[in-house]
């Protein structure tokens, strides 16, 4: 069995880390946190904040940038500027074209490169349920095809290296305008005295169905508990790859450009580390009725 190199034990990385450990991968893995990393090193692995201090012939990334991927790989100490690495797999949302850049800087070492990020969210990285959109060269890909299987329920190779991260950007790109819209839609027939929860019922069942009708807005925002698990600050992110991705593929996409205002001004208004299921509480505060459930904790003022 492949040893590996885990780099980013965050909320995400945290979880798929675990997976791999619990299926008795031997595991090394690297992050910037203690608090990160002591789970891991409670279990007696090796863990280090430099990653080159780290064994693995097989290198996992799951951070917040590409350029943060990009550091961890061959900045000072990187994973690979230390000991010999046969395959990176980078699970992190990135630009396609960095992805492709690094690609060919780590292929002059004999290092090769999959992309590999994930949909499902932090429920799914607990699960192992998470699908993961794969790039890369295929002997590479059926190579990781198992290690990847112990973290995700769905492993799909959707062509080269850097394809994987625009089909994700694109897929958060979908994500953006269901959650946008399904939250305005709850919020129309609240106002109407609908109940939120048969509303989410009907259209889960009907063709109104979406990850946000069935997950997202049951279980983070009807709960109040806004915690998904992902931040409007990375989501905005993402959001912007997908344009980008249009701007080079010189299509036109209002919906796309008009999505990517919206999820700014939430950002800027509601926090950059705020829950993206978070938006409910500020599409929901203008003119709402008092006690309504979407609009119980309005956004802070500054």
């Amino acid at each position: 069995m492949d040893s590996v190199l885990f780099i980013g034990a965050g909320r995400m990385g945290g979880l798929m880390a675990a997976r791999l450990a619990d299926s008795g991968v031997p595991l090394a893995v690297a992050d910037l946190s203690e608090e990160a990393l002591a789970p891991f090193r409670a279990r007696g692995l090796p863990v280090a904040t430099r990653a080159a201090d780290l064994p693995g012939a097989i290198v996992v990334t799951m951070l917040p940038t590409d350029r943060h991927v990009r550091d961890a790989l061959l900045g000072e100490g990187g994973a690979c500027t230390g000991r010999p690495r046969e395959i990176v797999v980078d699970m992190s949302t990135a630009a396609p074209a960095s992805t492709i850049a690094l690609s060919a800087d780590l292929g002059g070492q004999g290092v090769m490169v999959l992309d590999a990020p994930v949909s499902g969210g932090m429920a799914g990285a607990r699960a192992g349920t998470l699908t993961a959109m794969v790039g890369g060269a295929p002997e590479a890909f059926a190579r990781l095809r198992p290690l990847l299987g112990l973290m995700c329920g769905e492993v799909i190779h959707v062509g080269l290296v850097g394809s994987g991260h625009v089909i994700k950007a694109l897929n958060n790109y979908l994500s953006a305008a269901t959650l946008w819209s399904a939250t305005e839609a709850l919020i129309v027939g609240e106002r109407l005295g609908l109940d939120p929860a048969v509303m989410l019922k009907v259209w889960s069942a009907g063709s109104g169905k979406s990850h946000a009708t069935e997950v997202k807005l049951p279980n983070h925002v009807l709960t109040g508990t806004y915690d998904f698990g992902q931040t409007l600050e990375l989501f905005c992110k993402d959001i912007s790859i997908a344009v980008d991705l249009a701007r080079r593929a010189d299509a036109e996409t209002p919906t796309l450009d008009t999505l990517l205002a919206f999820w700014s001004a939430a950002r800027d208004r509601l926090g950059g580390q705020e829950d993206i299921t978070a938006i409910a509480r500020l599409i929901g505060a203008s003119g709402a009725a008092a006690g309504s459930i979407l609009a119980a904790r309005p956004p802070s003022e500054g």
